[in-house]
């Protein structure tokens, strides 16, 4: 792994930390001084007690001259003074804590949308899907809207100045769930019989689309499965489950509303899709119907359809977005 890094580049750890997987890899930069990403490694959270145990086991993995002297973290839960929790996942650490524990001169920890707004400027043309609509511009808009569905909703947004680029973290994902249409407002009543408020992210998540899937089910009067979201995915992208199959499109398309819905709050130019779950839809979301609920916003249509979607497809950009936190700011 030393051999990709430049003699002189420091090594930093680089991390993001969901409520499903912990994503850990070594940053530095090469000959040419560009940032390289280095030895990930993913790590299931279910198989460790607490982020320090499974930090332990990515740090075992590397050799003594790789072992980091800074890091940088994307996570997905606020961030706000020394201790962190997560939002999904029974975990939480102290920022100075860490630091000490394990050695680091430097420490940062950033909301994982937030580390994905710092990657965003450094994206290239490849590192971009263009969903239906207009194509995604060459350089970013003034103002992104950063979206995406995985363990939890994700929201954030990076906007250009005349300094830069300037990242805005956001809890946006629990913003109220507002429905668009009578099945959708039967939905909510049926989610609000299990939860006492329902958010986007109630909707638009792995749990989330478990939970769109039982509420189908009880309005179609279906047996109710317990069917978990990868299960779901699968049944509806084979085609052998009608209701599966139904939850997924209706999956997209409140998601397309939920984007248009966010890039008007945030005064978009530009709306980009991550998560761990849009990846696997990326058929179903590009679709025009996906197109016409993210355009559906009354006598802001023609605002909404000059505005482009695409879906990050860098490998790894919140890895990236952690790196650039330490190489360049």
């Amino acid at each position: 792994m030393s051999a990709l890094f430049a003699s002189d580049s420091p090594r930093v750890l680089v991390a993001d930390i969901g409520g499903t997987n912990a994503r850990f890899a070594l940053a530095g930069r090469d000959a040419h001084g560009a940032i390289v990403i280095a030895g990930r490694h993913d790590l299931r959270a279910d198989d460790y007690v607490g982020l320090g145990d499974c930090l332990e086991a990515y740090l075992a993995t590397l050799a003594a001259d790789d072992r980091p002297h800074a890091a940088a973290f994307g996570v997905a839960s606020p961030v706000a003074g020394d201790r962190i929790t997560l939002t999904n996942r029974a975990w939480s650490f102290g920022v100075a804590e860490f630091r000490a524990r394990f050695g680091w001169d430097r420490f940062e920890v950033v909301n994982d949308f937030a580390a994905l707004g710092h990657a965003a400027p450094a994206l290239k043309p490849g590192d971009w899907r263009s969903l239906v609509g207009p194509p995604w511009p060459e350089q970013l808009p003034r103002v992104v809207s950063l979206v995406g569905p995985g363990t939890g909703f994700g929201v954030g947004a990076v906007a250009r100045g005349d300094g830069g680029y300037l990242v805005v973290p956001s809890e946006g994902g629990h913003a109220s769930f507002a429905p668009f249409d009578a099945l959708e407002a039967e939905i909510l009543k049926v989610m609000l019989r299990r939860f006492p408020r329902v958010s986007n992210e109630r909707v638009l998540s792995g749990p989330g689309l478990e939970n769109l899937h039982a509420a189908l089910a009880e309005i179609r009067g279906a047996p109710a499965s317990g069917l978990a979201a990868p299960a779901i995915l699968e049944a509806a992208l084979g085609g052998a489950d009608p209701l599966a199959a139904e939850t997924v499109e209706r999956f997209c398309l409140m998601l397309g509303g939920v984007m248009g819905d966010i890039a008007l709050v945030q005064g978009a130019g530009a709306v980009a899709l991550a998560g761990g779950i849009a990846p696997r839809l990326v058929e179903v979301l590009d679709t025009p119907a996906v197109r016409e609920r993210f355009e559906a916003k009354g006598r802001a249509r023609d605002v909404m359809a000059a505005i482009p979607i695409a879906l990050i497809v860098h490998p790894e950009p919140a890895l990236l977005g952690a790196a650039r936190l330490i190489f360049t700011h």
